[in-house]
């Protein structure tokens, strides 16, 4: 999906100024030095975090992805280590980091618990005792009880283009994720340019905290979205913010 997606994932998934601001207080307040983006797409957050002088490991599962953060990194002259690879196996990149960062609903295309528990395992390995883990994915919670199969359009004049997303729910729990990218001409005609379809694990508030505790996360606090606000069944969004245990106790 993404690959084809790519040229216009900018247009489509822009930086939010409300992560940014979230993130670059959680950074300051614990002293962060050293992230681990997963699932960064095309690097936008990678750059930032580079720009507030840190160091950045960028990671995606699509090669085309990683083709395009590398090629804005060398533009910007930016030193952001961008690598293909997959969150379920983080062992080839070297050391550990003061936060993991994993957002832009990404953790749901895992879609079973072995798979949940691999990469979350992982993500703690990679974090110093202590170190934070940051997740973000649309409230399945509201998704769920309201039955919501359309989300809202996300439109981009400027580019002229018009992503759908609609939600099928399947009879094994599965959610198919369905998108199609239109193009408005300047004839006032539009043309689908991408149609496409993934599986997604609808993960709930409680799937989650279940799954960190389990792996080793401890002080797990849910946000309904990127301005700290308590999270609730009607929240837009699940932001989270756990750490990784600490080595021993006071």
């Amino acid at each position: 999906m993404y690959k084809e997606l790519s040229q216009y994932y900018d247009f489509i998934f822009p930086t939010g100024q409300g992560q940014l601001d979230f993130l670059k207080q959680v950074f300051d307040d614990l002293g962060v030095s050293r992230v681990l983006d997963l699932a960064c797409g095309s690097g936008n957050y990678s750059l930032e975090f580079a720009k507030w002088g840190l160091s950045v490991v960028g990671l995606d599962y699509e090669q085309e992805m990683i083709r395009l953060a590398r090629e804005k990194a060398r533009k910007l002259g930016l030193d952001v280590n961008f690598v293909t690879g997959d969150m379920r196996n983080l062992e080839d990149i070297e050391g550990k980091f003061d936060a993991v960062i994993c957002i832009g609903n990404s953790l749901p295309h895992l879609l079973t618990d072995k798979d949940l528990t691999t990469a979350l395992t992982q993500m703690k390995e990679k974090l110093y005792h202590g170190g934070t883990l940051i997740i973000q994915t649309v409230n399945y919670d509201r998704i769920l009880k309201g039955n919501i199969t359309q989300l809202p359009d996300i439109v981009n004049n400027k580019a002229n283009i018009i992503f759908t997303r609609q939600y099928d729910f399947r009879s094994d729990a599965i959610i198919d994720f369905k998108t199609t990218l239109i193009k408005n001409e300047p004839d006032g005609s539009q043309r689908s340019l991408v149609s496409n379809q993934i599986p997604l694990r609808p993960l709930t508030r409680s799937n989650l905290e279940k799954l960190l505790q389990a792996v080793g996360f401890e002080d797990t606090q849910v946000f309904g979205g990127f301005n700290h606000k308590p999270h609730g069944w009607d929240s837009q969004a699940t932001v989270i913010q756990t750490f990784r245990r600490r080595s021993f106790k006071l």
